[in-house]
């Protein structure tokens, strides 16, 4: 079985297509199969958050680093 990835879809994109999944008749083998691309569609959006959030505290710190580090913001003080 040949393996593609969603690397060219938004967060926003595959949220969609996770949502798409909950209004889809199933029935049968089908089941199971939706089941799991439901899974998979869920971890991968975990995934994208926590490196989304795990960006977001890293620009922070590199924010207070920079203003501790702010000649002008010490004189103001």
């Amino acid at each position: 079985m040949v393996i593609f990835s969603l690397e060219d879809l938004s967060l926003r994109e595959i949220r969609a297509i996770r949502k798409s999944l909950d209004f889809l008749p199933i029935t049968g083998v089908d089941a199971i199969f939706l089941a799991v691309l439901q899974n998979k569609l869920n971890e991968e959006i975990k995934q994208i958050e926590e490196y989304i959030a795990q960006e977001e505290k890293e620009k922070q710190v590199e924010l207070e680093k920079a203003i501790k580090s702010d000649p002008i913001s010490s004189i103001s003080k």
